[in-house]
């Protein structure tokens, strides 16, 4: 490895490297949490027509009396008739048009309409406004309805098919490779031997890009081979746009991750990072982001968690997702910054107790990592939280 430097710096050198992600036009229907990459303007005014925000009459306030003449009704999505007089009123329905002249609506709970002629109620009073939702009042047209990188919700649809967009601009979701590594690893369906484990970590990870939509993932599974280690990721460096490997990036005797990286890959831009789990953490920038994690399913986590997802998020142009909480729990002096699995509740994070960086089962009802500095033993006030 070399000299370890910090989780920051590790961030920051793999933010410094990465790609962004090209941009694709797709169907309004299948952008559901994709990530925006242009305006959505306003094509017309917002309401584009003054409008009735309730159903009853419409009326010109100027007239005196408490009594209109009923002439017609005012549907929603016909076009605006006029008032020829200010003793005449229309019946107007939520969401129509105003019909010309018309200044005030007054709500059908305070009008009682008996052979064509409209009542008021008596302590009922009324102005010019009353009830109308007036043109352009909520944008103009030319605004921007919803920004670049918003990620697109139910109602970020919405607002796009509400201007006529049927095809939108979004970030192209990277091809994401993820190779595992070890003899010891069965797949879950499989019945281990005594000597071995059910591979987890494939299963998580795959999960975690998918239901935050930032990449497609292909997952192999690798044996403890030199030459297929080195065959594997030659593939995967053609077919990929961005690659995950656990497991094989340490000194060991059949660690043959980080070798075959070096050769195929040149030198890493950092290879350990001050922290635990995951110190042997190594990311190589060319001629593709490679993220090398040590094998260990709470260091798989915590750096998916601290690293990779963030990234992936940045590269797509979405925000971070990470959040400053308050933290409730305590602390032990540590020498390395830590990634503690965690849980947060009402904004506030309590720690996950694992024994190990091999204690997957602690971070079941986990929602991330906290990231604890290096400190004296003082519990922080607050805490940077990385969701997975």
């Amino acid at each position: 490895m070399q000299p370890l430097i910090s989780p920051q710096e590790a961030f920051d050198l793999i933010l410094s490297t990465l790609p962004q992600t090209p941009v694709e036009s797709i169907p309004l229907s299948q952008a559901s949490s994709r990530v925006l990459r242009e305006p959505i303007r306003a094509d017309r005014p917002v309401p584009p027509f003054d409008r009735a925000m309730m159903d009853g009459i419409a009326i010109c306030a100027t007239h005196t009396t408490r009594e209109f003449a009923v002439i017609g009704t005012q549907a929603a999505g016909m076009p605006a008739q006029a008032l020829p007089s200010p003793e005449l009123c229309y019946e107007i329905m939520t969401g129509a048009v105003l019909p010309t002249g018309c200044d005030c609506v007054i709500p059908i709970e305070q009008v009682n309409i008996l052979n064509g002629q409209a009542h008021v109620a008596a302590d009922y009073t009324f102005k010019g406004g009353d009830f109308i939702h007036f043109k352009s009042s909520d944008q103009n047209k030319g605004n921007a309805l919803l920004d670049s990188g918003v990620v697109l919700g139910a109602p970020e649809l919405a607002v796009a098919a509400s201007v006529g967009h049927t095809h939108i601009r979004v970030s192209k979701l990277p091809k994401i490779t993820l190779l595992t590594t070890g003899d010891e690893l069965v797949p879950p369906s499989q019945t281990p031997s005594p000597f071995q484990i059910r591979s987890s970590h494939p299963i998580a990870i795959t999960h975690a890009i998918h239901q935050h939509h930032l990449g497609t993932v292909t997952h192999h599974h690798l044996d403890d081979d030199s030459d297929a280690t080195e065959s594997a990721i030659e593939r995967a460096l053609k077919q990929s746009d961005l690659i995950i490997l656990t497991g094989g990036v340490s000194k060991g005797k059949l660690d043959y991750v980080a070798p075959a990286l070096r050769t195929l890959c040149g030198p890493p831009i950092f290879h350990g990072v001050s922290q635990r789990p995951g110190k042997p953490f190594a990311y190589h920038a060319s001629p593709l982001p490679v993220f090398a994690l040590p094998g260990n399913p709470l260091s798989v986590m915590a750096c998916l968690a601290r690293y990779i997802l963030p990234a992936l998020r940045i590269t797509l142009g979405a925000p971070l997702g990470t959040s400053i909480l308050s933290y409730a729990g305590k602390l032990n002096d540590f020498h390395l910054t830590q990634l503690i699995a965690s849980r947060r509740e009402d904004g506030i994070l309590y720690p996950a107790a694992p024994n190990n960086s091999g204690d997957y089962s602690a971070i079941a009802g986990c929602h991330g990592v906290m990231e604890f500095p290096p400190n004296n033993g003082i519990p922080p006030k607050s805490l940077t939280f990385y969701p997975w």
